[in-house]
């Protein structure tokens, strides 16, 4: 298979991610495993589009952005794992992991002039809308914090695939 094809895949993945992780922060019904499997369709879709915003760009955004990749990561494992340890829960650190990883990457992408710059935007309040739910004990700014990170995912999969596209384009004029 071709790279092109992997960076389609990731971008789409990235694109429906965050589409779902939208939809998840108002999901109210079902049961804890249907919640859960929608959980893990989400974490492995932006796996997916975590590898193909790094794939396409590793070159440009160096030090910075494979820091992002590599703590995007780990966080989402993080967040798969949390209920592992018995009275301990890792899911607000491995979700703020997630977002900071994601926002070194974009950051790290944006400096290089190829990304756009809304993403590192949008996932850098969704971290700031995160935390003061936090401290402020607000529920709606958790779904909004979850509706920004959303918006911030389809967004990098969406440059993804315009990356994609231009690059075949580029090819075609050869």
């Amino acid at each position: 298979m071709c790279l092109s094809t992997l960076l389609r895949v990731g971008g789409a993945a990235a694109m429906l991610a965050g589409v779902l992780r939208v939809a998840s922060s108002f999901a109210s019904g079902g049961s804890e495993i249907e919640r859960q499997a929608l959980y893990f369709i989400v974490d492995l879709l932006l796996l997916l589009g975590v590898f193909a915003a790094y794939a396409q760009n590793h070159e440009a955004v160096g030090r910075w952005g494979a820091a992002g990749f590599l703590t995007t990561v780990v966080g989402i494992l993080l967040v798969r794992s949390s209920q592992t340890v018995p009275g301990l829960d890792l899911y607000p650190t491995a979700a703020l992991s997630v977002a900071i990883g994601w926002v070194l990457l974009s950051l790290a992408w944006w400096r290089t002039a190829s990304g756009p710059t809304f993403v590192p935007a949008l996932f850098v309040l969704s971290i700031v809308t995160g935390l003061v739910g936090q401290i402020v004990s607000r529920a709606s700014l958790f779904v909004a914090s979850g509706v920004i990170f959303g918006a911030a995912v389809a967004g990098a999969g969406r440059q993804v695939l315009l990356g994609v596209s231009a690059a075949s384009r580029n090819k075609a004029w050869r």
